[in-house]
């Protein structure tokens, strides 16, 4: 009888929530999000940071919130760590992803654009690039994390919508950031 009564009461009790430090209890990137202490985690983690990946000369913590902000995905694994990854609300080409260990450290951070924001911006809406935010002390991680966030977005660039009569989009390129380098 006390068994059933524990049991009974186990599955009463309210699911864990969604937090950096509890990244099992996520459904989804939504969930992270929301989380006020994994948005101060970003901000953190990037800095003050100035570039131009979704709009010109942004805050790079801002326009990073935002792309994990929209229509998400499940979590998936790295081995032990946790990938997260959205789409931008109203402009799902524009993604971004988020590495966190099991104790919910970020590792990388990572954005999948449309460079027309740069000056770049010959043939910049049939490529996407990738920047990946991670620190260069993550040596251990950063071959697979690396590898693992180019293979996701070469997979979203070529399964990207392409307007009848236009080139396929294509993936770029990608560029590895230390957020901790003086720039």
């Amino acid at each position: 009888m006390l068994g059933l009564v524990m049991m009974l009461s186990a599955a009463a009790a309210p699911a864990a929530t969604c937090a950096p430090t509890r990244l099992a209890a996520c459904r989804d990137t939504n969930q992270l999000i929301m989380a006020p202490a994994f948005t101060a985690a970003v901000r953190r983690f990037i800095g003050k940071r100035k570039a131009s990946y979704l709009y010109a000369n942004g805050d790079v913590a801002d326009q990073q919130i935002e792309v994990l902000h929209g229509p998400p995905d499940e979590p998936t694994r790295i081995g032990d760590l946790y990938r997260f990854i959205a789409c931008r609300a109203h402009s799902c080409p524009e993604k971004g992803a988020a590495v966190l260990d099991p104790a919910g450290k970020i590792v990388a951070l990572a954005m999948l654009y449309s460079p027309c924001a740069t000056a770049d911006t010959r043939d910049c809406n049939r490529r996407d690039d990738l920047v990946v935010f991670m620190r260069e002390r993550e040596r251990l991680q950063r071959v697979e994390v690396v590898a693992n966030l180019r293979a996701w977005a070469v997979e979203q660039a070529a399964g990207s919508y392409t307007v009848p009569g236009q080139p396929k989009v294509r993936f770029g390129g990608m560029q590895v950031i230390d957020p901790t380098a003086v720039r």
